[in-house]
C-alpha cells in the first residue's frame, strides 16, 4: 500500500473509532458506501480527492486530518540541521523548531537576534497570539505605541495580528524561544 493511501486509512479509522461510529454511521454522515469505507479503512482502495473532501465535509474535520503524518512518540530536533528564517539583513534568525499541524495549532521557534537589530513583526492571522521567553539579551517590544522591555527569564504573550516590532537593545546577541499559537477554527 503507497503511503498515502495508508495514511489516509490509518487516519480514518483513527477518527472513525475516537468518535465511536460504525462504518455504516460514517456512511451516512459522508455519503460514502459502507463498503467503500471499508475497503478505504483496509487500504485496498486509493482514495480519490472527491472521497477526502466527503470525508472532510461528513466528519467535520479538516481534509489534512486525513492526508497528514500520524503523531510519533517522540520528535527530536537538532538546531544546527535547521536553516533560519532571515531579516534585517541576518541580523534576525528564526529557527522553526516545531510547525503547526493537524495535531497542533502552534509552532515553536528559537530566536537568535543580533545587537542592534530591528524587526518588524508580520501580522498573522485574526485571533493568533504569540509568547515570547528571553534567554539572553535585552529585547524591547514596541505594541501599541508602548515599550516593554525584556530581559533574560521575562516572557511576554501579544496579539500577533497587531503591530508590532522587536528591536535588540541590549549589548549581546538575543537569544529567545518565541510560540506561535493560531486560533482554532
Amino acid at each position: 500500500m503507497d503511503t498515502l493511501t495508508q495514511r489516509v486509512a490509518e487516519n480514518f479509522k483513527e477518527i472513525r473509532k475516537k468518535r465511536e461510529l460504525s462504518l455504516e454511521q460514517a456512511a451516512k454522515l459522508t455519503g460514502i458506501s459502507k463498503s467503500m469505507l471499508s475497503q478505504l479503512e483496509r487500504g485496498e482502495v486509493n482514495p480519490t480527492i472527491t472521497t477526502v473532501y466527503k470525508l472532510s465535509m461528513g466528519l467535520k474535520v479538516p481534509v489534512t486530518a486525513f492526508t497528514s503524518e500520524r503523531m510519533i512518540p517522540i520528535s527530536q530536533v537538532s538546531k544546527q540541521f535547521i536553516d533560519p528564517l532571515t531579516e534585517s539583513d541576518g541580523k534576525y534568525r528564526l529557527y522553526p523548531l516545531f510547525n503547526c499541524g493537524d495535531h497542533m495549532n502552534f509552532e515553536i521557534f528559537d530566536l537568535e537576534f543580533d545587537v542592534g537589530g530591528e524587526m518588524q513583526g508580520h501580522r498573522q492571522l485574526p485571533g493568533t497570539r504569540e509568547y515570547i521567553t528571553l534567554y539572553k539579551g535585552e529585547l524591547t517590544l514596541l505594541f501599541n505605541d508602548r515599550e516593554y522591555i525584556l530581559t533574560p527569564g521575562d516572557s511576554a504573550s501579544y496579539n500577533a495580528f497587531d503591530d508590532y516590532v522587536y528591536k535588540n537593545t541590549g549589548d549581546c546577541m538575543i537569544e529567545a524561544c518565541i510560540v506561535v499559537q493560531y486560533a482554532r477554527v
